[in-house]
């Protein structure tokens, strides 16, 4: 199975839900596999924890609707710069696209399509660990979230023509009618939201192309430094592992749902290593450092994780075949290559 991630700030609202409908929150996490109390909305963990958080959740609550109920508790921000981009396009088109095209930045696991036939619009999400995992309340969570986000792009009173969910019919359908006030199918072959393909046109109010833009280019660079496959995965955990003062292969492996020696295997497979990505990971955010910031190098080998500047200089000077001294100086004076790495 792939170990897709997931950014952290898809658990917004779930704490308060889950205390709200009576359940023990830290037993509910444990059960998934979250150890971890509370996760920096902005890191990453294993897409499919967070489908097992989901349903355990709703067991547990016994609330059956516990993804659709979620969705009341996530706003746009949940989306992280996703959600920004999306908040600054010109219009509901070119939201739903900006949305269809980065919304690898928040869910590795998921996609979400927008599909234009003549005068009708389809709106679909599919998750990529179908038969693999429960689906059930993200794909309520999902069609909540999809619901939000079209009010929030147009009117607070709209509501699509028909909703499709893949699941079965529920024994009571009230709280979704309550929800999308609309005609519902269930046993559908993917989850998706049919409106009128008009409201595309709509133009958002307070939208800034300009921003949107220059959004859009960032989010281009982060695909582009750290790209959507595994070894692209791992770059990002161990990135962020690096802010906890914990960068070990065990922890890494933990986000990804999987132990040590998988991780190590399946980075054999691609021709590489943790220590490998690990180094590459820890030298970018050096390089960067060295050239904007005038910062100590102690303070520089702590934040990479060394034991101490010693062991953090002889491991960049047998990289570069400088010392980071020597390496910062060649930059000093130069606002022309304070972009350029060597």
């Amino acid at each position: 199975m792939m170990n897709y991630l997931v950014r952290a700030s898809s658990l917004e609202g779930i704490r308060a839900l889950i205390a709200r409908l009576g359940g023990n929150e830290d037993e509910i996490f444990r059960g998934a596999g979250l150890e971890e109390a509370d996760l920096d909305p902005q890191s990453w963990f294993s897409y499919y924890r967070f489908l097992l958080l989901l349903e355990g959740a709703a067991a547990a609550t016994h609330c059956p609707h516990f993804g659709l109920l979620l969705a009341s508790y996530q706003g746009i921000d949940a989306l992280g710069p996703v959600g920004f981009v999306v908040q600054q396009a010109p219009d509901v088109r070119s939201a739903l696209r900006a949305l269809t095209v980065h919304f690898v930045h928040h869910n590795q696991g998921a996609e979400v399509e927008l599909v234009v036939d003549k005068d009708i619009a389809q709106w679909r999400f599919h998750c990529k660990l179908q038969g693999q995992a429960p689906l059930r309340q993200q794909e309520d969570l999902a069609a909540g979230i999809g619901l939000n986000l079209m009010r929030l792009l147009g009117s607070v009173n709209w509501s699509p023509d028909a909703v499709y969910f893949h699941h079965a019919r529920p024994t009571d359908q009230q709280p979704y009618r309550k929800a999308f006030d609309c005609p519902l199918i269930f046993n559908a072959d993917s989850l998706q939201m049919v409106f009128k393909a008009e409201v595309l046109d709509r133009p958002l109010n307070n939208a800034n192309p300009q921003l949107h833009r220059l959004l859009e280019e960032h989010l281009g660079g982060l695909r582009r430094e750290y790209p959507n496959d595994y070894c692209g995965k791992v770059r990002h955990l161990i990135n962020q592992a690096l802010t906890t003062g914990d960068c070990s292969i065990e922890r890494v492996a933990s986000h990804l749902a999987v132990g040590k020696r998988t991780l190590q295997r399946q980075l054999k497979s691609y021709d590489t290593s943790y220590k490998d990505l690990l180094e590459d990971v820890r030298f970018d955010i050096a390089k960067r450092y060295l050239r904007e910031s005038t910062g100590s190098l102690t303070a520089l080998a702590d934040m990479l994780c060394y034991s101490d500047l010693s062991t953090f200089s002889t491991a960049f000077r047998q990289h570069y075949g400088m010392s980071p001294r020597d390496w910062r100086k060649q930059f000093e004076g130069d606002p022309a290559n304070q972009a350029t790495s060597h």
